[in-house]
């Protein structure tokens, strides 16, 4: 307002009229514009609702564990029990590397995670931690962070909201089942390979962690992973776990990254292995050095 009235009466003195009544009727007010901040981004929210129809087959008991540590607790099938850090040494190589591979078959490919296949940026690198094994059903403790490989946990760019899949393979358990939930949380899933309900046999076990885990997915999986129930009965040779197909949704990106981490008969392997886990590699640009 103070500006407007300087302005009338700069005006009126340079024509010779500041002696004249000046008209401040809403006609005669000069406006700025104004600048309006935009409100902070509504975080992604998980869907507490799915048309995800998910199932249950059979799972093999194979952990000898009396009595039978619960999932939760069990550093093979819960990630996040198990804890990763970032590895920040520089001399790293941040992208895709070739180790060759030693499977006739496909392993399961990241890039299939995306709709349509993708290789997105890999914006972290991490080390799974060790384990210090307790009696079941003691959980036990974290050890030092793995070095070799020098990569454990990879962190994928993605979109908050974008449906992620079950990575496809060379394998199938079923008809039209690919994989096992081998366990599952709100932000997490562990996706096996064979139906042996431990990362510890023979076989591939891939985690997906930092997602909204599809709500069907979480109901079915806690459903069957109660305390009281079969799974946790010892000795049980079989029992029921969720299944999934290939390509079948398993939740959506919670924000702007997801960390994949893969084992393979109870062994952590590289993320990056570009001729393993990224023998689809749609965009990709870059080559696949050799890993020395």
């Amino acid at each position: 307002m103070v500006l407007a009235i300087v302005l009338l009466l700069t005006i009126a003195a340079s024509t010779g009229v500041a002696d004249q009544t000046l008209d401040l009727t809403p006609e005669a007010w000069l406006f700025l514009p104004s600048v309006r901040l935009d409100p902070t981004p509504t975080p992604y929210a998980c869907p507490s609702t799915s048309d995800n129809q998910v199932v249950r087959g059979t799972a093999f008991q194979y952990d000898r564990d009396d009595p039978v540590r619960p999932a939760v607790d069990h550093a093979d099938k819960n990630l996040a029990l198990r804890g990763y850090v970032p590895n920040t040494d520089p001399r790293l190589l941040r992208q895709l590397v070739d180790y060759g591979s030693d499977d006739p078959r496909q392993p399961p490919q990241f890039a299939t995670l995306f709709t349509p296949y993708r290789v997105p940026s890999l914006t972290s690198f991490y080390q799974a931690h060790d384990w210090y094994w307790a009696p079941s059903p003691e959980i036990g403790a974290r050890g030092t962070p793995i070095t070799q490989p020098q990569v454990t946990a990879l962190g994928l760019n993605t979109t908050p909201g974008e449906t992620l899949r079950v990575p496809v393979s060379g394998y199938e358990i079923g008809i039209d089942v690919e994989v096992l939930v081998l366990f599952a949380d709100s932000d997490t899933v562990a996706l096996r390979y064979t139906r042996d309900d431990s990362s510890g046999a023979p076989g591939y076990t891939v985690h997906v962690d930092q997602i909204c885990t599809d709500p069907n997915l979480l109901a079915l999986y806690n459903e069957l992973d109660r305390a009281d129930g079969p799974r946790y009965v010892y000795p049980n040779p079989s029992y029921d776990l969720p299944v999934l197909a290939a390509g079948q949704p398993l939740g959506t990106a919670r924000d702007t990254k997801i960390v994949v981490a893969i084992v393979d008969t109870g062994a952590f392997q590289d993320p990056r292995s570009c001729n393993e886990w990224w023998q689809i590699r749609p965009g990709y640009s870059l080559g696949c050095p050799s890993h020395e």
